[in-house]
């Protein structure tokens, strides 16, 4: 017993035991919970067969073919980028899209490069699709998935239970999803080789400042004896890369698409978002399409990642949300406007096309053809403190969770200076459960060089991989060479040697440890080298894929839909500074699970313009309340700043004829 003075009594002492029991018992929680998914979710098996050497029509001259699917899911699901952080998706702000290339030049082997608005590759999708596609004559190896790495995407489509589990909010690999996806995108694909006709092709590239910053700029510096500078908005990877694609109608060729490359992090809209959303990538494919619509109303713009990994968007301080998303991708889309102009005059047509493919276990590879990777993958504890930009209070300024806390002691083995996540626990966890299989390319467009990985690269390990791509190509043309972050997969980062020693968010989350760059240079240089004397198909024809499974996809039902109708009467908001002025409308429609956002929903119908829900200024919002008739939503439409709406009506499409709800006469 104690003695409380204050009090005039005497208490009970809580022995020290109760005090480590609970934090024990707190301890076994926090492992049951993270372990859980791993012990009792039921696996689906995913076995996929690959078509090796599918029959297609030979052309004489060179041809192309662009489509677009729209592949933004129901809400409620899961998003992927920001993990715990993230929210379920109730709505959309802007469409998620798949954007298909489909190339094929003179007696040559078709090609497609698909552009998509998600947060990462995945393997066994681009193995499903490639499956779905057989009939286009496009084979795995002449397949490649590009991503945007918006972080307001869903997740659950993945090739690893590990990044199922940890990389969205919600544990999981989401059968129904998986397929949804899966069937969109080959769609797209189908339609660009059905509509595809002669074209004429060129390539260019233009330096860009202004929108990015490096956000690791300490680890950076680390790649130099003496740092060339120290400003962040410079330690950037400023190149856009655009391939431009006209066709022809008639006798004349009038433009049809264009496929961009460009290095900023998906990340302007911040976690605890909810809708699903490109971020900045609606806007610069937007700037492009709308600028080329009176010239080519169905002209397709698809912008992908680069080398972005410590490349967030310059965006203002305290402001970061719709808006500037909405500036940044603006201005970006600008440029992409002028680049594509100024390849007018460098079209050609000529194709010449080549491809390498090689699919590797990196559980399995000898000690020759690791050049120093990992064993297995293994998770720091700077992952769980967040990058610069993202930090959650308090974990991101603890020790060892903080960036730049890297191991000082027992550095000898292979992950050296990294923090391990819950150190030896870790290990409890399979190396199978981790990324392992990756699919590695190198594809030829002309004088383009794409080389397409599974990780997010940093801006020097890119420029390294660049030029160990560049000294195995002839020396007969000046080459455009570029890597595309997350495309196909995704293992998380890939840095520097150098910068792994400061062990920032982007070395903690470097799963095969320090030696990674290594690997990539290596396998990617002869990967090109093989190329250029033939194609290379090194991808197993049959595929087996074991994920922990969860469903949040919504099952199909015959239940009948309630009529869409307006409740209430619309109402005007100011700009709050993130998002912008809108007007807002109470939508009563089908419930959440019946509500399928890849078809067309929402317009605003002002005196003979009509804007859609494909613009990005119309956003629905699930309220989570029902109503008499149906569920209710939100409908926000963001009309231009300082635009006059003349007489606009908001409208929801129905089986006939769109009701429409009047707003006011103009803004206020």
């Amino acid at each position: 017993m104690g003695y409380d003075k204050k009090r005039g009594f005497p208490v009970p002492k809580r022995p020290a035991k109760y005090g480590i029991a609970i934090a024990l018992l707190g301890l076994f929680a926090a492992l049951l919970h993270t372990a859980w998914p791993f012990l009792f979710y039921p696996v689906t098996t995913l076995t996929i067969a690959l078509e090796q050497s599918p029959s297609y029509a030979k052309t004489s001259t060179a041809q192309a073919g662009i489509a677009e699917r729209d592949i933004t899911p129901p809400p409620g699901l899961p998003k992927f980028g920001y993990s715990a952080w993230a929210r379920e998706a109730d709505g959309f702000r802007t469409r998620l899209k798949a954007r298909a290339f489909y190339l094929q030049g003179p007696d040559q082997a078709p090609l497609a490069i698909v552009q998509l608005d998600l947060g990462s590759g995945s393997l066994p999708l681009h193995h499903r699709v490639a499956e779905l596609i057989e009939a286009t004559g496009v084979t795995a190896d002449r397949l490649s998935l590009l991503v945007t790495h918006t972080h307001s995407g869903p997740g659950q489509y993945l090739g690893s239970d590990f990044y199922n589990v940890f990389g969205s909010n919600r544990p999981g690999f989401d059968p129904a999803l998986f397929e949804f996806l899966s069937q969109q995108i080959a769609d797209a694909v189908i339609a660009a080789h059905a509509n595809r006709k002669d074209a004429r092709f060129a390539t260019g590239q233009a330096d860009l400042y202004g929108y990015t910053r490096n956000r690791s700029l300490e680890a950076w510096q680390n790649n130099f004896v003496t740092p060339p500078h120290s400003d962040a908005m410079q330690a950037v990877n400023p190149t856009m890369t655009m391939l431009r694609i006209d066709q022809r109608e008639g006798d004349h060729f009038v433009p049809a698409g264009a496929l961009s490359l460009y290095s900023i992090h998906g990340t302007a809209i911040p976690p605890f978002t909810a809708p699903y959303h490109a971020d900045v990538w609606h806007w610069i494919s937007q700037q492009l399409e709308q600028a080329l619509v009176d010239r080519q109303p169905g002209f397709i713009h698809g912008a992908a990642q680069a080398t972005h990994a410590d490349n967030n968007p310059a965006w203002q301080e305290d402001l970061r949300g719709d808006k500037e998303a909405q500036r940044i991708g603006t201005a970006l889309g600008n440029h992409a406007v002028q680049l594509f102009h100024q390849l007018e005059s460098e079209l050609s047509p000529t194709l010449m096309t080549k491809t390498a493919s090689r699919q590797l276990d990196l559980l399995e590879q000898t000690d020759s053809a690791r050049f120093g990777l990992c064993e297995r993958a293994i998770t720091g504890a700077a992952v769980v403190g967040a990058a610069n930009g993202d930090e959650v209070f308090p974990i991101s300024w603890l020790p060892y969770f903080q960036e730049g806390w890297p191991r000082r002691l027992f550095t000898d083995h292979c992950q050296g200076v990294k923090q391990w996540m819950l150190s030896k626990l870790q290990l409890l966890l399979p190396a199978q459960a981790f990324p392992h299989q990756a699919l590695l390319q190198v594809i030829q467009i002309n004088d383009l060089v794409l080389v397409p990985l599974p990780w997010e690269i940093t801006l020097e390990s890119g420029n390294r991989i660049r030029e160990a791509v560049m000294e195995t190509l002839p020396a007969d043309r000046p080459w455009k060479v570029e890597v595309s972050s997350l495309a196909n997969g995704y293992f998380g980062y890939a840095v520097t040697p150098e910068e792994y020693q400061h062990q920032y968010y982007e070395g903690g989350h470097t799963l095969y440890g320090p030696h990674t760059l290594d690997f990539l240079m290596a396998q990617s240089a002869r990967l090109s080298q093989d190329m250029q004397q033939q194609d290379i198909n090194d991808i197993p024809a049959e595929q087996h894929f074991r994920l922990r499974t969860r469903q949040y996809f919504p099952a199909p039902t015959d239940a009948p839909l309630p009529e869409r109708t307006w409740v209430g009467k619309p109402r005007y908001h100011p700009d709050d500074g993130l998002a912008g002025a809108y007007w807002e409308a109470q939508l009563v429609a089908e419930p959440p699970e019946q509500l399928r956002l890849n078809s067309p929903l929402l317009a605003v119908h002002c005196d003979d313009q009509i804007i859609t829900d494909e613009s990005g200024t119309l956003q629905l919002l699930d309220t989570g309340e029902t109503h008499s008739s149906g569920h209710r939503y939100q409908v926000r439409w963001f009309p231009a700043q300082g635009g006059d709406t003349g007489l606009c009506k908001l409208a929801v499409h129905l089986p006939a004829n769109p009701v429409k709800v009047r707003l006011s006469a103009a803004l206020q």
